[in-house]
């Protein structure tokens, strides 16, 4: 009877713990993925790809799922957004593919308006099955699709596909695809610039554009990170490093100065499985900078404890593009489970982009992504708290002890304490202002999760771009960067309040909306400036209202 009422006591107090630490996570999120309709069909898959992009043009960004089609699980699936209310799986044959996925982008490829996907993957056969490799599909209006992957160079079938993202490398107004190469499954291990010809067709200028081969990449981000106007490349991963190739203005790329060496992970070269994966840019500390934050995917992370790592951009000195390695100082803690994929972006609208990753804890039935808030900046580095470990005990002794018995996920699973993702692509579902997080779950076991964002914040501002006509920048505004100021101030360094530049394709295995999402905080009104890529002039507008999402059409 003591053992009884002690073990009755343990559990009160430790509930009572979970929920005061639950108390203190400072943001809130839903999971409505079964009300909004997206379950049961996402669930009981090996989802290892999603891509967010409103593909129907009606306003509401939709969602297509990408899955390692085996063991049971369910081939791809296209989501179309009725009102951001309700998810609709769209039956179209074309997209239904079985693929062994790693990238999935809505991406207008022709300037006609409308969005084309690009799937990557790795192809093959195991179990009968026969796994397609890279895929176009285009768009044809209203979100139906055609496949016209058949001898295209953007799709080929001697390539194992990993993360994929969108650019203009060489400024002609056509978006090229940078697709990285998996290390596992591959003997060539060679991640690929494919150029945009035209006519949705490509041409593999990997070696032309200075990329050398036998580089393999889990993540792809591309972004302009020197300023110049050109977009920058980095590759993430294993086997020949994680790797920064910067833009000469010419569409030739070539690596900085020492930057190998800053980027360089110790990796114990004797467990396969420990890599680099996801990698985003953006701006923590306001410095107008990006910043890059690369993902980690570690064997036995609840073993010995393994951070995302953040890497400060200090400009160009002496001609060189430098980066600072600030993790721990910027209060990056280390994390008891794989956390492949990341995003920069401010979660709460309070003007500080906080770093997201696809861990997700669960107390008292919510969901708790493991987000790092942004807490400002404080002796010149920015700073950062996480909670959501806080609110359960994982991992436990009793969790660390099954490592070597392969029974630690069949325990992780049961207890539904913990998971993680391989995509976790964060968007606006119901264009409420707040940014929400989709978790394609990669066990059958469980079902998918959509975080629908409840956080109380601050005001906002979602900018996208829109190019008509022959211009050279393409029609969805990638690479635009887009930076508020206070009223009054555009182009004043020491009042800028955001600065995002709209991109596509980052983090690991994910897809985004060509949405930048700006929190304002306090600010109800601001100074818009918006930069086309490629040196062209900026645009500046004048006393935007906070709150809404502008659709800026660039002139021909």
């Amino acid at each position: 009877m003591k053992n009884h009422i002690r073990a009755i006591g343990l559990a009160v107090m430790l509930i009572s713990t979970a929920s005061i630490k639950a108390a203190d996570y400072p943001f809130s999120f839903t999971d409505v993925a079964a009300e909004s309709g997206l379950l049961p069909a996402a669930s009981g898959i090996r989802g290892h790809a999603a891509g967010w992009g409103d593909a129907d043009g009606d306003g509401f960004i939709d969602l297509y799922v990408a899955t390692f089609h085996d063991e049971g699980s369910k081939a791809n699936m296209f989501f179309r957004n009725v009102g951001g209310k309700k998810f609709e799986l769209d039956n179209q044959k074309a997209l239904q593919i079985s693929t062994r996925a790693s990238a999935a982008l809505f991406v207008d490829l022709d300037n006609d308006g409308d969005l084309e996907l690009y799937v990557s993957s790795m192809p093959g056969e195991k179990k009968g099955n026969v796994y397609a490799p890279n895929s176009l599909f285009r768009n044809d209006g209203g979100g139906k699709f055609t496949d016209i992957s058949k001898d295209n160079a953007a799709c080929p079938i001697d390539f194992m596909g990993r993360s994929a993202a969108a650019l203009d490398f060489d400024g002609d107004g056509l978006l090229d695809l940078l697709v990285g190469e998996d290390l596992f499954y591959s003997k060539r291990h060679s991640s690929r610039l494919l150029r945009n010809k035209g006519g949705l067709q490509f041409e593999d200028v990997t070696a032309q554009a200075g990329i050398p081969a036998g580089i393999p990449a889990f993540g792809v981000a591309a972004g302009d990170l020197n300023e110049d106007g050109w977009p920058d490349i980095f590759l993430a991963s294993r086997e020949g490093g994680n790797r920064l190739f910067v833009n000469d203005g010419k569409g030739h790329f070539s690596e900085p100065d020492g930057s190998r060496k800053t980027f360089d992970w110790d990796l114990n070269q004797s467990r396969g499985e420990n890599t680099t994966a996801g990698v985003c840019f953006g701006d923590v500390n306001g410095d107008g900078r990006p910043d890059i934050l690369v993902g980690q995917h570690f064997k036995q992370p609840w073993v010995k404890p393994v951070a995302i790592r953040l890497y400060l951009n200090r400009g160009t000195q002496s001609g060189v593009l430098k980066f600072e390695d600030v993790t721990d100082a910027a209060g990056l803690v280390p994390l008891s489970l794989k956390a492949p994929h990341v995003e920069i972006q401010d979660m709460d609208n309070d003007g500080l982009p906080d770093l997201v990753t696809s861990i997700a804890k669960f107390a008292g039935g919510r969901a708790y992504p493991v987000i790092f808030k942004n807490l400002g900046v404080k002796n010149g580095l920015p700073q950062f708290r996480e909670d959501a470990f806080a609110v359960n005990d994982f991992p436990t002794d009793a969790d660390r002890a099954l490592t070597s018995s392969g029974k630690f996920f069949e325990k992780v699973y049961a207890e539904g304490k913990i998971t993680y993702t391989a995509p976790a692509p964060v968007g606006d579902f119901n264009n409420d202002g707040k940014l929400d997080i989709f978790y394609c779950e990669w066990s059958i076991q469980r079902p998918s999760l959509l975080l629908r964002n409840d956080t109380p914040g601050g005001n906002f501002l979602q900018v996208q771009v829109q190019v008509k006509g022959k211009n050279s920048c393409n029609a969805q505004g990638i690479g635009c960067k887009i930076r508020a100021y206070k009223p009054g101030k555009a182009g004043d360094a020491s009042a800028l309040l955001f600065s995002q530049e709209i991109a596509i394709g980052y983090g690991y295995t994910s897809g985004q909306p060509a949405i930048a999402h700006l929190g304002l905080g306090a600010e109800t009104s601001v100074d818009l400036q918006i930069i086309p890529p490629h040196g062209k002039e900026p645009i500046t507008l004048q006393n935007v209202k906070a709150n809404q999402r502008l659709t800026h059409e660039l002139a021909k």
